[in-house]
């Protein structure tokens, strides 16, 4: 343990005095002291400065809208469930120590919060609630926002923080990374602001959120392995070079074989070789695996057999794990047969409807691919933004160069210009050695797709629009500027003329993407593609599940087509793999649905869910225990039969 905290822990008093000299230090004269102030709280510091962060402020600037918290929620419900059996077992120590204990999403973005009830009322007044975001541009430094950057246990202690209100506040963090491919999912901490508070104590906590932290990791990786076998071998000394990237496509890990191969070990980013970054692309973008297609690696004259397993967690995609077998050069005339077949294929083919409204966005979309202008798609989440977007540049004439997408709402905000326009060696803390490329300038030639474009915080817009009126990117720390050649498709489900007029989205932004304009129809707006699109999910997941020919029955496809999805398609996936879950047999019947598609189960859903809050005098998160659900789960159910606590 690092010395400064050994004494934080043991010397509390001692060491806030000299925390606070030096926090008063560096505000008033901008002069740090590398004896009294630990190194990571040192950057943190001048990284808040430098984001302008008001070390007067006395509350968390960011709180999401109810809207957005409800779609987090429901995005980490899993992530929650994992952490409430847990949870039980530290409520005693949460209350006799008068601390708190929170979870967070990948943005630091708080998604609830457990503990001693009068701590749990002073963070209010910080703005430390459910929806609060910790971020260091929200709070300034804190455990959180440090762990965010550094995908590393933090903690931070009374004077430590960057904010002055903060100062009787001690918070401890330790990130929920998952296995494979290092992928930050949340991050948990604890919280107080008792100042007689037992060494012993102390470190018992910090153990707690660590132990909390694994037990979640250990689901996950539980999880991970139920859904792709493929990983619990795919590491160990097998003849194909088997490479493992995150969400972004960097190689974060390659086994010996690929470790030996003269390309594949220098390589960094699949972006390296096109036809393989197409393949990946396309098997991230729809989660589907791809077993033994032919693919070149630029540079060399070896073809190989690719097989690539994507890996996701809540609906996200993780990574992905790759498996390359050296094969024969194929003879001139097979070879050229192989491509002509390639190009006769439709890219659109994949894209399941026939109803009347979807028909006519999909010959939008075709339209829109001959075109080389910026492409705007508007639906809600899960109608499938990013397979449209993918299916455009596929059939463009820019197919043969990079697909790059992005979500805006997914990066960290201090780091989503870097990921734009890339940075030089050493241009901040954590910047890789040789520096790295941005976004524009992996998708030159090709297609960048802007996913989540609303979330885009306003600085960042001003910083996108500059990119777009002088078709240049500029890495940070460099004074060079790069010309750039990409096409633009932005997507979103936000109304971005209402963001327009309550001031958090630019409107001379908006009038530069929206040029071809694209409304994706919501699932129950083509309520007739639901059975097609059923029995596609069917055949593409029944193997998984040990199916061969499932059958279903009339009745189980007027549930699917009496429900609205409000999760749209990528909520009819989630069912149809839980209803193949469910089943014994081979034939899908409406008890194998989840209760909210079926209206018997759903009136015993609602009576069940008025009971327990009426046993627990509308306490939420206790009904939620009684009824064994997570309180992300009642909050949903809470909603969807119109149920308030009161």
């Amino acid at each position: 343990m690092n010395q400064l905290l050994k004494k934080a822990i043991l010397e509390p008093n001692e060491f806030n005095l000299s925390a606070k000299t030096a926090w008063k230090q560096y505000q008033e004269l901008g002069i740090q002291s590398d004896n009294t102030i630990r190194r990571e709280i040192s950057e943190s510091w001048k990284s808040s400065k430098s984001l302008g962060v008001n070390p007067f402020q006395t509350k968390i600037q960011e709180i999401v809208t109810h809207h957005d918290l409800d779609n987090r929620l429901r995005q980490n419900e899993q992530l929650l469930s994992y952490s409430t059996e847990r949870i039980t077992h530290v409520l005693d120590l949460l209350n006799e120590s008068q601390t708190m204990l929170s979870i967070t999403d990948r943005q630091g973005t708080i998604l609830h919060s457990w503990g001693d009830s009068q701590t749990l009322k002073r963070a209010e007044v910080l703005n430390i609630f459910d929806g609060g975001t910790w971020s260091e541009k929200s709070a300034g430094t804190n455990a959180v926002g440090v762990t965010l950057k550094t995908k590393q246990s933090a903690q931070v202690l009374f004077s430590e923080h960057f904010c002055e209100k903060n100062h009787d506040w001690y918070c401890a963090a330790t990130p929920i990374i998952a296995p494979f491919t290092k992928e930050l999912l949340g991050v948990v901490n604890i919280a107080g602001s008792n100042p007689t508070l037992h060494p012993h104590t102390f470190k018992l906590i910090i153990a707690e959120t660590r132990n909390l932290s694994n037990s979640i990791i250990n689901q996950v990786y539980d999880s991970a392995i139920r859904e792709n076998l493929f990983l619990t071998t795919a590491m160990e000394e097998v003849e194909e070079s088997i490479l493992v990237v995150d969400r972004e496509k960097n190689i974060i890990e390659r086994s010996k074989t690929a470790m030996a191969d003269p390309i594949l070990s220098k390589a960094l980013y699949i972006q390296t070789f096109s036809g393989l970054d197409q393949l990946i692309t396309h098997s991230m973008l729809s989660g589907k695996k791809i077993l033994n297609e032919e693919t070149k690696i630029p540079h060399t004259k070896q073809t190989y057999n690719c097989s690539i397993h994507p890996i996701s967690f809540q609906n996200m995609c993780l990574g992905a794990i790759i498996s390359l077998k050296k094969t024969r050069s194929l003879p001139k005339s097979e070879k050229v047969t192989r491509s002509q077949e390639k190009k006769t294929s439709d890219p659109f083919q994949n894209i399941t409807g026939s109803s009347t409204a979807f028909s006519h966005v999909l010959k939008q979309a075709k339209k829109a691919a001959t075109i080389d202008a910026t492409i705007f798609l508007s639906g809600e989440t899960g109608t499938g933004k990013e397979v449209f977007a993918q299916a455009i540049h596929q059939a463009s004439d820019r197919k043969n160069k990079p697909f790059i997408a992005i979500n805006c709402g997914a990066v960290p905000q201090g780091l989503l210009e870097s990921e734009l326009s890339g940075y030089e060696a050493g241009a901040f803390t954590g910047a890789r050695a040789k520096g790295s490329p941005g976004k524009f300038e992996l998708a030159q030639g090709g297609t960048i797709f802007l996913d989540e474009i609303g979330d885009m915080p306003l600085d960042l817009q001003v910083h996108l629009l500059r990119i777009l009126e002088e078709r240049e990117v500029t890495r940070i720390g460099s004074a060079k500027a790069i010309p750039i050649d990409v096409r633009i498709i932005a997507a979103t489900h936000r109304d971005l003329k209402q963001a327009v007029a309550e001031g958090t989205f630019r409107e001379d932004l908006l009038y530069r993407l929206k040029i071809i304009q694209i409304t994706i129809p919501a699932l129950r707006d083509r309520i007739s593609d639901v059975p097609a699109l059923s029995r596609r999910f069917i055949n593409e997941l029944s193997s998984q599940f040990g199916k061969r020919h499932v059958e279903v029955t009339a009745d189980t496809i007027k549930c699917l087509t009496d429900y609205q999805w409000p999760g749209n398609i990528r909520e009819l996936k989630n069912v149809v793999q839980q209803a193949l879950f469910n089943m014994e047999g081979e034939i899908l019947t409406p008890s194998h649905l989840p209760a909210e598609l079926t209206t018997d189960s759903q009136q015993t859903d609602k009576e069940q869910l008025l009971g327990a809050l009426q046993a627990e005098n509308g306490v939420v998160a206790h009904a939620a225990i009684r009824l064994g659900i997570s309180r992300a789960t009642m909050y949903r159910r809470m909603k969807q039969f119109n149920i308030t606590a009161e």
